[in-house]
């Protein structure tokens, strides 16, 4: 082999590196973007369900009653402020620190912080969704109990419910720790790769011009 076809075989080496790196990054992009679109779509969906049901339950289990108890009106109040809670963490994870110069670097550190983010988020969803969603549920049962019996202490079925909503709420929480060690840790790992593999090349750039 000579001189010319080492040169065609190692350019061809190089080339095939590139767009096997860029058919990488163009991946990763899409499953960034794809997550991004999720995300936007869950907050929408949560936050007008959860708002629209504060509102309605505001309307119809206190305003249109003619007796209310004060554990129906606890029960209300809990609701409308599991509400400004869950939006409020909601539309905090969405915020980020960096900004996009329209660099690569840039962009991974941004998406990184944005990944991270929404990961904290959903590994913390039983503090800031599960619990006060269980606590404004249990006082709207024993206010509705309280109502139709006179008494604040749940018979058998209230105690059922309650477990139920337990049993219900750990799946969720389960469901969603699943999803992000399935599909939102890879992704992470990646652009964190990407990144690590980025300064490591800019380093020895730099390096090399030293």
């Amino acid at each position: 082999m000579n001189l010319d076809d080492l040169r065609t075989a190692w350019k061809d080496e190089i080339d095939q590196s590139f767009r096997a790196e860029d058919m990488s990054m163009k991946a990763i992009m899409s499953d960034v973007a794809e997550i991004d679109r999720s995300v936007r779509f869950r907050d929408f969906c949560m936050i007008f369900a959860l708002v629209l049901g504060a509102l309605l339950y505001f309307i119809f289990g206190w305003l249109t009653q003619e007796r209310v108890d004060l554990l129906s009106r606890l029960s209300v109040l809990a609701f409308i402020a599991a509400t400004a809670v869950m939006s409020i963490a909601l539309l905090r994870a969405r915020r980020t620190t960096r900004s996009d110069d329209w660099t690569l670097r840039s962009r991974l550190e941004l998406e990184i912080e944005k990944l991270e983010k929404q990961r904290r988020l959903m590994n913390r969803v039983g503090y800031w969704f599960l619990l006060p969603m269980l606590t404004a549920n249990a006082l709207s049962s024993l206010g509705g109990y309280d109502v139709r019996t006179g008494s604040h202490v749940p018979n058998a079925a209230g105690w059922a419910l309650f477990a139920g909503c337990c049993v219900v709420y750990g799946f969720t929480y389960w469901i969603v720790r699943r999803e992000v060690t399935k599909k939102w840790d890879p992704v992470l790992a990646r652009l964190r790769r990407l990144l690590a593999d980025l300064l490591g090349a800019t380093e020895a750039h730099v390096g090399a011009e030293d």
